[in-house]
């Protein structure tokens, strides 16, 4: 997919201004041990840094991250409770 030339600087502006594009939330299954994101910014050379945003994720600590293409996957303990991160993905420019 191109992008306009606009498009870049406007990129380049707000990377300069210390801002990224590939962030999110994430709130983990209950009931089960994993949890996956679909994010097109996401590849295997990915790495992809998690901080909790509620009292449970913060006791639960940071789950174990598995970067792929287009997603990445959270390994994490089962148990009740919403737990809710927010993430960035930062991936190599050489890979």
């Amino acid at each position: 997919m191109a992008i306009s030339q606009d498009e870049v600087e406007r990129r380049i502006r707000r990377l300069r201004g210390g801002k990224i594009e590939p962030v999110g939330t994430v709130s983990l299954g209950l009931g089960t041990a994993t949890t996956t994101v679909t994010h097109p910014a996401c590849s295997s050379t990915s790495h992809v840094s998690l901080s909790p945003t509620n009292a449970a994720a913060k006791s639960e600590g940071i789950p174990q991250v598995t970067a792929g293409n287009g997603t990445f996957t959270l390994t994490h303990s089962s148990s009740a409770g919403a737990r809710t991160y927010s993430y960035a993905i930062f991936t190599p420019s050489i890979a």
